[in-house]
């Protein structure tokens, strides 16, 4: 029972051919029993099939002396099994204060952070996580609740990290499976006391909904994290089944939209028709982040399914489709012929007043001197990885959504003018600037998106600017100042 989990754990290295003989593994190590486990593992299937290993602790100075303590535990811990140990504090309390975000989104942004540079710097090849069978339930389950899983809604066994790659030996092994091992080798580990918290939504499936499931079966872990495992590969090969016939039915037009087929497109089975909407989301709006839900793929899907007859279709963010002859086009109307989306464009290098009294600029830093602060005034870089130019202005519309820093999903608009205490009555006309790709970059007063920053030394080479416009100059939509 001993060596059970070192077993699957080497099975699941060897079969996937995750890490090459002479390799240098890093494992994420913060004390808990599922990454002391994971340590010792690792050191021992090392020593039998030639690779090296070292552990990585970040000590998000969240619990004061109790989490300093945990650093000194990995630390100690590493010295006797003669593993280099990199470890390093960050104050996620400080940053989540003064950036704004989720505590947890930010710990995990910054921890993974933390790692790359660890392994670029020592030349680490591989990053081994310590989630396991158990992990793999409870996100399901928890995905499944909110109705956001997608094919495969659990935790992927591997995925790529930087240049390197991020494996999970674990993920087929279960938590009962972990302890075993840790008392049958008489391994010490820490406890944070945030685990046992109801406040967050993966202790409440934890200590609540996953017991009864594990009553009824125990091994039903193992069973949820394979069933995901077999859909992730199913969905690989649908998803690159559904990229084939893509280039088949779509055609790039020379204006930059694009035609569908609908007669071709109608002939293609339903699991792949919903493949393929994706992936003209991603063409027509340039990104990965555009607007998606199951009311505008069920709209896209019923028009590319009609094979007779005309229409057209309003679409999000200044699109549109037309539907004739057999074909569907897709185009961005652009700006200022979209009355839905009501964007006026921001030019570089002229002040713009928007919204309630609100005046923006933004321009190459390198043509206009550096503002000098001012009450009312907040000074901006950014680069093109954050909004790539040219930049738009518009106000709010329904599903609005912002990447914040820190975090790792889109919050809604609505709720950051809750949060920011924004009076109904202007929340309407307030303005939300949008980047070339369509995405909402900037909530000028209250938040800004991811790449923004107030640091003139750590950012982009753009300057954005908001302040409070002349009394005489408020009003509810954009206006470009001729002065």
């Amino acid at each position: 029972m001993t060596e059970k989990l070192e077993r699957q754990a080497a099975e699941l290295i060897r079969e996937n051919g995750w890490i090459p003989e002479n390799s240098r593994v890093l494992v994420a190590c913060s004390g808990g029993p599922d990454s002391v486990a994971l340590l010792h593992v690792m050191k021992r299937i090392g020593e039998t099939t030639g690779f090296t290993v070292g552990a990585a602790h970040v000590d998000h100075m969240l619990r004061g002396e109790e989490s300093a303590e945990d650093a000194r535990f990995v630390r100690a811990m590493c010295a006797g099994l003669g593993v280099p140990f990199h470890g390093t504090a960050i104050p996620v309390g400080d940053i989540v204060r003064r950036e704004g975000g989720n505590v947890q989104d930010v710990c995990r942004v910054e921890r993974y952070r933390y790692f790359g540079e660890i392994m670029i710097r020592e030349g680490y090849h591989v990053l081994a996580t310590a989630h396991h069978a158990d992990d793999v339930m409870e996100t399901v389950l928890m995905r499944l609740s909110r109705g956001t899983a997608d094919a495969a809604p659990g935790i992927p066994a591997s995925r790529k990290f930087g240049k390197g790659l991020l494996v999970r030996p674990f993920l087929l092994s279960e938590r009962r499976e972990v302890m075993e091992y840790l008392e049958a080798h008489g391994l010490p580990s820490r406890l944070d006391p945030s685990n046992l918290k109801p406040d967050y939504t993966r202790n409440r499936f934890r200590h609540r909904i996953v017991p009864l499931i594990l009553e009824e079966n125990p091994g039903a872990a193992r069973r949820i994290a394979e069933w995901d495992l077999a859909r992730r590969e199913d969905e690989a090969y649908l998803a690159g089944r559904a990229l084939e016939i893509w280039e088949k039915i779509s055609e790039p037009l020379p204006d930059g939209g694009l035609a569908v087929e609908t007669e071709a497109f109608s002939r293609v089975p339903s699991a792949l028709q919903r493949r393929l909407i994706p992936i003209l989301l991603d063409y027509l709006y340039l990104s990965d982040r555009h607007p998606s839900g199951a009311r505008l793929e069920s709209l896209i899907l019923s028009q590319l399914t009609r094979t007779e007859g005309s229409g057209s279709v309003d679409l999000p963010d200044g699109c549109r489709l037309e539907r004739e002859y057999g074909r569907a086009i897709f185009r961005k109307t652009g700006p200022d012929e979209s009355g839905s989306a009501g964007e006026t464009r921001l030019p570089a290098g002229r002040w713009v007043t928007a919204g309630e009294g609100v005046r923006l600029f933004w321009s190459d830093r390198k043509m206009v001197p550096e503002p000098e602060s001012a009450p009312g005034r907040e000074v901006l870089y950014f680069g093109e990885e954050a909004a790539m130019p040219p930049l738009s202005v518009r106000t709010p519309q329904a599903g609005d959504r912002i990447l914040l820093p820190n975090m790792a999903e889109p919050k809604k608009v609505s709720r950051i003018f809750i949060d920011g205490k924004i009076p109904r009555s202007r929340r309407a006309s307030w303005p939300v600037v949008t980047a070339a790709d369509g995405r909402i970059v900037a909530v000028p007063g209250v938040r800004y998106g991811r790449g923004f920053t107030r640091d003139g030394r750590a950012g982009g080479p753009y300057i954005f600017i908001v302040e409070q416009a002349p009394e005489a100059k408020r009003g509810g939509h954009a206006q470009e100042e001729t002065t």
